[in-house]
């Protein structure tokens, strides 16, 4: 076993016990616990409006570079227009996480 292999185990070793700390501290607080869930919601939410927009992007390049349909015209307003409901509220909600987090790091709570 080289330095480089054993430093490897260390450092997984204390990321796993850190992380299982973590795990113990989240799971005790139900708040923490709530506020892991929307992140986690957010998160999934935004993923999905940036997915949205995408679809949006392929379906006017697909338009301009094959033929502009009315059914391309369609898929790429539905992208636009769904994305952007869905991923605004998922900024908001992201930002207002972070934000929680960070307030309750510089009160030391």
């Amino acid at each position: 076993m080289n330095s480089r292999t054993q430093h490897h185990k260390t450092n997984s070793a204390s990321a796993s016990s850190v992380t299982s700390e973590l795990d113990i501290s989240i799971a005790s607080d139900p708040i923490l616990v709530k506020r892991a869930l929307i992140s986690n919601w957010a998160k999934r939410a935004s993923r999905l409006g940036y997915s949205l927009f995408g679809v949006s992007i392929v379906a006017v390049v697909w338009g301009l570079t094959i033929e502009f349909t009315p059914s391309a015209s369609r898929v790429a307003s539905a992208g636009l227009i769904v994305g952007s409901i869905v991923l605004a509220p998922a900024i908001l909600v992201q930002y207002s996480v972070k934000a929680a987090v960070r307030d309750e790091r510089e009160r030391g709570l």
